[in-house]
């Protein structure tokens, strides 16, 4: 006669799901501060105007610099109030990181004057960069009754 084995019952696989959870809000906390930064760099104060004919941006560049000017004329990079010796040496450092092909984006208010955006032009081509781009509103279709 065999003998027959007694047969243990295998514990069941499984994955710690305390660790699982743990990294999963990690990773949100992740995503939601990385999309607070893109954030800082529009300034919530500045309304700007609107262009009818402009074309909207498909795909942003990351290495993109945008300098916000308020209705005031001060000038503003990721939320920092800056002089144009401070932006420009910022437009300084990025020039010599990325070359003089960094895209600058300027956010003018639509209540700004002139000359301020100026300022801000200026200072650029100082730097030496070239590829300049305004921020606008593009409006929004209208249905046709």
């Amino acid at each position: 006669m065999a003998r027959e084995k007694k047969r243990v019952p295998l514990a069941e696989a499984g994955m710690p799901i305390s660790a699982m959870i743990d990294i999963v809000f990690l990773l949100i906390m992740f995503f939601v501060a990385t999309a607070a930064m893109d954030k800082e760099i529009e300034d919530e104060q500045i309304s700007l105007t609107t262009a009818p004919h402009g074309k909207p941006i498909q795909k942003k560049d990351p290495r993109s610099v945008v300098i916000n000017v308020r209705k005031n004329g001060k000038m503003n990079i990721s939320g920092q109030e800056m002089s144009n010796a401070q932006v420009s040496a910022i437009l300084t450092s990025a020039a010599a990181r990325w070359g003089n092909d960094t895209p600058i984006v300027i956010r003018g208010d639509r209540r700004v004057q002139h000359h301020y955006i100026e300022e801000a032009m200026n200072t650029v081509t100082e730097v030496q960069l070239y590829r300049v781009k305004f921020n606008a509103m593009v409006e929004e279709d209208k249905p046709k009754e």
